[in-house]
């Protein structure tokens, strides 16, 4: 889930930028600073909105754990798994499976799962949601 502090963290970091592209006006700094308030905008603002909406006016429900999905990074010269944990469930109000995707883990979650996980979801924006990872006993990022 993402916090208020990384919101706050990106927005100081779009300041820079425009102050940058202000004092040095260059078209690299005019980029970047572009480039950081689109980010922060548009993908990073309506994600924070939306998982706000989801545990103020959202509903728990049990979803059904289809899988864990697994990939390689390459972080220096090694590589690490990565996991996240794929869930489904029906919309109530039209009839539709919807798919809920947990954020990136580093260590695997599936000794720990069971058939059903929790999922608290907006129905009127099912991509509104917060899956309840707390039972793990790792931290996630």
């Amino acid at each position: 889930m993402m916090t208020l502090t990384t919101l706050v963290i990106a927005g100081a970091f779009m300041v820079v930028a425009i102050l940058a592209a202000i004092f040095v006006p260059h078209p690299i700094t005019w980029i970047a600073s572009l480039i950081l308030g689109g980010l922060f905008f548009f993908v990073l603002l309506p994600k924070y909105k939306g998982q706000q909406q989801a545990v103020m006016q959202g509903v728990e429900i049990q979803a059904t754990v289809q899988e864990v999905r697994t990939w390689s990074r390459k972080k220096g010269d090694d590589y690490i798994n990565r996991y996240e944990v794929i869930a489904t469930a029906h919309n109530p109000e039209t009839a539709e499976i919807v798919r809920f995707v947990s954020p990136p883990m580093e260590q695997n979650p599936e000794p720990y799962l069971s058939e059903y996980i929790t999922v608290k979801v907006d129905w009127s924006n099912p991509n509104a949601y917060v899956m309840d990872l707390s039972f793990l006993p790792f931290a996630i990022p």
